[in-house]
């Protein structure tokens, strides 16, 4: 099974987001697979293929490690398309200033290794996916984008799941296997 760590989103937030994909949407219905509303998340760590017995081990790790975390506060929501040359991804990228949330994520990216996970050794980015590129996007699109102005200046979470994603022909289906509130 395919699984990852997310952030929740409060639902004022996932409205908001949601507001600004369709707004998006509107300008762009082709080329672009938009995330729909109950799959926004700010993604911590994705695991990819996952071994059933090892569901239990990476619950108990975040259970421990995510319950020294209060609520964390991310800041500077922008809107960002990448890469630059060959844009994959719309998304909203986001800054913390808490230090421990980095440290846990180290942390469980070395117990993926030490499990036999092969952990992507990118630097952590929070974000929230708003969209995968799937062709060439219009100039008016790429405007619209680069020059919203995000009403949220901060985004307050409480609660990390660790989920199990389905992939279908009509996109993906997230799976809640434990969810941990700090």
């Amino acid at each position: 099974m395919r699984t990852f760590i997310a952030l929740d989103l409060p639902e004022n937030i996932r409205q908001e987001v949601s507001r600004v994909i369709n707004d998006f949407r509107s300008n762009c219905p082709f080329g672009v697979k938009w995330v729909p509303p109950e799959n926004l998340h700010i993604t911590f760590q994705f695991i990819g293929e996952t071994k059933e017995n090892d569901i239990s081990e990476i619950s108990e790790f975040l259970e421990i490690n995510f319950s020294e975390l209060k609520m964390l506060n991310f800041i500077e929501p922008e809107l960002e398309i990448i890469p630059g040359r060959e844009p994959r991804m719309i998304w909203i990228s986001l800054k913390i200033e808490n230090s421990l949330i980095r440290k846990i994520s180290k942390r469980f990216k070395e117990k993926l290794r030490k499990m036999g996970y092969k952990i992507d050794s990118k630097p952590l980015r929070f974000h929230i996916t708003l969209g995968r590129i799937k062709k060439r996007l219009p100039e008016i699109l790429i405007q619209q984008i680069l020059t919203t102005e995000l009403k949220m200046k901060s985004i307050k979470v409480g609660k990390a799941t660790l989920y199990k994603s389905l992939l279908r022909p009509e996109g993906p289906r997230y799976n809640s296997l434990m969810s941990i509130k700090f």
